[in-house]
C-alpha cells in the first residue's frame, strides 16, 4: 500500500512540475486596420484568451506592407490582413507566405463622396482617398469597385494615398475638400453620412470574393510552430463565438476598440456579423481575384496558382475538434 501512495504521490508531484514550469509560447503578431473585422484580437485579449490557450501575445498596429518586412526580419510572426502585400512579396521572390484563416473574405467597405457628388460618374475628373497605402486592401477595394462600375481608377481619377488607416482623419478629409471620396468601412460610413456624405455603393453588394481578414504566416513557420498556430486559432476560434453568439458583450468590446458610440457600433457589427464566414477555411477564389487584382503591377501574378497560397490544415483540425462546422 504504501508503495502505491509513494508512486502515486512521485507522478502527481512529476505532472505539477511539469505544469509549473510550463511557458505560454510567445507570439508578436500585426493587426491592420481597425474595424470590426480585425476586432477578434482586441476581444481575445480582453476575455484572455490567448493566456487560456498556452500564449502571450503582443498585437502590434501597423499596415500589411510593413508587416512584410517585419515578418522576413523575424520581430513579428503573424499578420491580421489582406493578401496583396504578401502575395506580391511571395512573388517578388521573398520566402513564400501563407494564409491560414480568414474570416472576412468581401470588401467591406462602402464608397463614399461629399454632398454635391451625387452618382458614380460624378467621380470623373476628382480626388480620392485610398485609405491607407497603394496597393493595401482598401486601395485595392476602390479600384476594383470603380472598375466594375465603369470607371478607369488609372485615368478618370486621381487617387491619393496615406500612410495607414486612418478613418477619422479620411473623413476630415473629405469635409475640408482636400479629397472628394473615398472608401470608408463600418461605423465609419455612417459617420460620414451624418456629415453630409454620400454613399454611392457598397462593395460587398457586388459580389467580389477577395480575402480580407485573415492570418498570413510564412510557409516555413507552419512547419516549425504548428503548435503556436493551433493555439493562437483556437483563441480566435473562441473571439469568434462570442461576436456571434454575445452581442451585448461584443458591442459594448466595438465601443472601445473602434472609439465609437453604441447606435454606430451596433451598425458596425451588424455589417461585419453578415458579411463573416462562421468557418474561416480560405478559399482558392478569393486569392484568385488578390492575383488578379496586382496582375497589372506584378504580371507573374497572372499565372500564379491560388492554392499555392493557401495552407488550410489549421483549420481543418479545428474543425475535427469541433470549433467549426
Amino acid at each position: 500500500m504504501f508503495k502505491i501512495i509513494l508512486s502515486t504521490a512521485i507522478v502527481l508531484l512529476s505532472f505539477i512540475a511539469k505544469n509549473a514550469g510550463a511557458q505560454p509560447i510567445k507570439m508578436a503578431v500585426a493587426q491592420a486596420g481597425v474595424n470590426p473585422g480585425t476586432s477578434l484580437y482586441f476581444i481575445a485579449q480582453k476575455e484572455n484568451l490567448f493566456a487560456k490557450h498556452g500564449l502571450d501575445v503582443n498585437i502590434v498596429a501597423t499596415t500589411t506592407t510593413a508587416a512584410v518586412q517585419a515578418m522576413l526580419g523575424g520581430s513579428i510572426q503573424l499578420t491580421l490582413g489582406a493578401g496583396p502585400a504578401f502575395t506580391n512579396a511571395t512573388l517578388a521572390g521573398s520566402p513564400p507566405f501563407v494564409v491560414i484563416s480568414s474570416w472576412v473574405n468581401v470588401f467591406p467597405y462602402m464608397v463614399v463622396a461629399r454632398k454635391e457628388i451625387a452618382k458614380v460618374q460624378d467621380l470623373k475628373g476628382k480626388t480620392g482617398q485610398v485609405g491607407a497605402t497603394f496597393g493595401s486592401a482598401p486601395d485595392v477595394a476602390l479600384r476594383f469597385g470603380l472598375s466594375k462600375l465603369g470607371l478607369d481608377p488609372e485615368k478618370d481619377v486621381k487617387l491619393v494615398q496615406m500612410p495607414r488607416p486612418d478613418w477619422a482623419n479620411v473623413i476630415a478629409q473629405i469635409e475640408r475638400g482636400d479629397v472628394q471620396f473615398s472608401v470608408l468601412p463600418p461605423p465609419y460610413d455612417r459617420m460620414g453620412e451624418k456629415r453630409g456624405f454620400h454613399t454611392l455603393f457598397a462593395l460587398p453588394e457586388l459580389g467580389i470574393h477577395w480575402q480580407q481578414n485573415g492570418e498570413w504566416v510564412l510557409k516555413s513557420y507552419v512547419a516549425s510552430n504548428r503548435t503556436a498556430l493551433l493555439r493562437f486559432e483556437r483563441a480566435l476560434a473562441d473571439a469568434m463565438k462570442i461576436y456571434f453568439n454575445q452581442k451585448d458583450k461584443t458591442v459594448s468590446y466595438l465601443m472601445e476598440f473602434l472609439g465609437s458610440n453604441r447606435e454606430d457600433t451596433e451598425y458596425a457589427y451588424q455589417a461585419f456579423a453578415k458579411w463573416a464566414d462562421k468557418n474561416p477555411r480560405p478559399k482558392a477564389e478569393s486569392i484568385k481575384n488578390t492575383l488578379l487584382a496586382i496582375t497589372s503591377t506584378t504580371p507573374s501574378a497572372a499565372k500564379a496558382d491560388p492554392a499555392s497560397f493557401i495552407d488550410a490544415s489549421i483549420v481543418d483540425q479545428l474543425v475535427k475538434e469541433g470549433y467549426f462546422k
